[in-house]
């Protein structure tokens, strides 16, 4: 049975029982019978009400490198689990019919879903398919489940939050892949958002000793430029080296035609990329050696990857290279 409304956090009263939800960037301003852009916050007679709460659209074990998360428990399954609604809106959207909010959702309530966390051999639960964020409660009241079970708390995310709700956020979860989507033209004009607030999250994740991996989507004709690339490779790389870098190629979907990027831009952004980080993968596309992980020190690898087949050939279960003894960034 569906929980009675629950009362959605970060939101500031205005005149006449109009609410401005300031859980997001957007800060939208809500009447009262409405719902803000994202679909998950309800003004119900001047109350702001996470309408979404456990409302489940999409729910399923995958391999942790699915997420795409390739530092973090390789090889691991995770079960996974998403909603309808998103506060960005992108012309390219690889997910279009959850973030549209197009999709069957059923109730499962935290208690009934966090024990989930452990079947099938799942190291815990991955928040994704939609923009979990939105989800903030209800993840909430799952993370602290799960963190009494040991299991582990993943966010694959737009990382487009406020800083408040995100920093608490970042104390419950354990591991996340977040979308750095490309330049601020290219966020203002083909996802409505902007980038500098999702480059502070990347920022305070890592800060925070969250696991974090970033994912950058390549489209065709709008952020495959080596210069958009190399400017998100140099902030990638003096924050930190460490971090895993995902490339990633696009299809055509929603509204966005564009032709699938070519294998050639794709070769050639893993290595830009590989000239200044260690840790470069490419993903939608079969590219010899460009999911493997090789070791920065002796440039041997230590991970082989074919699909989401995972062979630790050589890391240990210290997660140090046993051909040279070199410790690697990597959660297990």
């Amino acid at each position: 049975m569906p929980p009675e409304k629950i009362t959605a956090r970060f939101q500031t009263p205005l005149a006449d029982q109009v609410i401005r939800c300031e859980l997001c960037p957007r800060h939208c301003v809500i009447r009262p019978g409405s719902r803000g852009f994202c679909g998950h916050r309800a003004n119900e007679d001047g109350v702001l009400i996470a309408a979404e709460y456990g409302r489940v659209a999409a729910l399923g074990i995958d391999p942790i490198e699915k997420k795409p998360l390739y530092h973090f428990h390789p090889g691991a399954a995770i079960l996974s689990a998403g909603a309808n609604g998103c506060n960005l809106a992108c012309k390219f959207c690889q997910n279009w019919h959850l973030s549209g909010g197009h999709a069957r959702a059923d109730f499962l309530a935290p208690a009934s879903l966090a024990p989930r966390g452990a079947a099938g051999g799942s190291i815990g639960i991955a928040f994704t398919y939609n923009e979990p964020t939105i989800w903030f409660e209800y993840i909430l009241d799952n993370a602290r489940l799960l963190r009494e079970r040991g299991l582990a708390v993943v966010l694959v995310t737009n990382g487009y939050l406020e800083p408040e709700p995100w920093d608490e956020l970042c104390r419950w979860v354990d591991a996340m892949n977040i979308d750095v989507k490309g330049d601020d033209e290219f966020y203002r004009g083909l996802t409505g958002g902007r980038l500098a607030p999702v480059r502070r999250n990347v920022e305070a994740a890592h800060r925070a000793g969250v696991h974090v991996e970033v994912t950058n989507l390549l489209v065709t004709g709008a952020n495959d430029r080596p210069e958009q690339l190399g400017e998100l490779v140099e902030w990638l790389a003096d924050l930190s080296p460490d971090i895993p870098l995902h490339l990633s190629r696009y299809f055509p979907q929603h509204e966005w035609t564009a032709p699938a990027t070519p294998t050639d831009t794709m070769l050639a952004a893993w290595e830009l990329a590989r000239s200044r980080l260690p840790f470069v993968y490419v993903g939608n596309l079969s590219l010899p050696g460009s999911a493997d992980t090789v070791c920065p020190a002796c440039d041997r690898p230590v991970i082989k990857r074919l699909g989401y087949r995972v062979d630790r050939l050589a890391l240990t279960r210290a997660n140090t290279c046993a051909h040279c003894g070199a410790r690697l960034p990597i959660v297990s």
